[in-house]
């Protein structure tokens, strides 16, 4: 069984919250997957990512980390390479803040540098792809895909006119901006999944349970 999980963006408790409402579900051999986003806009980034760290570390299910664009945005900001400033436009700032409270400067401690530069792109399983933004439907094979399509890409991929094969369950773009509304949005004609529930709006953290197509909350 797969449990995937959408945008964090550093809402710290509504993790917490999720993973105690999981607990009774997952079991040793099930693989939770997370989507990306985990840091910006929210306060706790720096917990969020000392919490994905420590249950990547503990015996149990096997985790996956996905890369999303604020982690990619993050990691040009720290080699000098945002001249634009689109980091703290996005919310970079809270984890600015986040990070020094706990640092005392802004700097990321060893064990957050290697989890930033472990993160995939793209989990492939035998009848889904789990993917941060989408893919590029000009695209057919899974290992061309652009790396920016594959943490930007919006409406190209989820408004195209093309039925997937596997299923592709992705985040970035809250479903309120793609049905008009909240919810987990299951899209069967072009067989993708939306799991990014709009957290930074106040709402749920989304756990979508694989292949069950369960959907568990915090």
């Amino acid at each position: 069984m797969y449990y995937i999980i959408g945008d964090i963006h550093g809402y710290f408790k509504r993790l917490v919250n999720l993973f105690n409402n999981l607990k009774t579900h997952v079991k040793e051999n099930d693989t939770i997957i997370f989507l990306g986003d985990y840091i910006d806009r929210g306060a706790h980034s720096y917990e969020v990512i000392d919490f994905l760290v420590s249950t990547s570390r503990t015996p149990g299910p096997a985790t996956v980390f996905l890369k999303g664009n604020h982690e990619d945005m993050l990691m040009s900001y720290l080699r000098g390479e945002d001249q634009n400033g689109l980091y703290i436009y996005n919310g970079g700032d809270a984890t600015i803040r986040s990070y020094i409270s706990h640092q005392g400067a802004f700097a990321l401690p060893k064990h957050h540098q290697e989890f930033f530069n472990s993160l995939r792109l793209y989990y492939e399983g035998e009848d889904f792809i789990a993917v941060h933004a989408g893919l590029n439907p000009a695209v057919d094979v899974l290992s061309a895909q652009d790396d920016h399509d594959l943490i930007w890409i919006r409406e190209k991929f989820f408004r195209a006119d093309k039925r997937w094969d596997k299923t592709i369950i992705f985040g970035h773009t809250p479903t309120v901006y793609i049905s008009g509304d909240s919810p987990v949005y299951i899209d069967d004609e072009r067989n993708i999944i939306g799991i990014d529930t709009g957290v930074i709006f106040g709402k749920s953290l989304s756990c979508l349970v694989w292949p069950d197509r369960r959907i568990i909350t915090g």
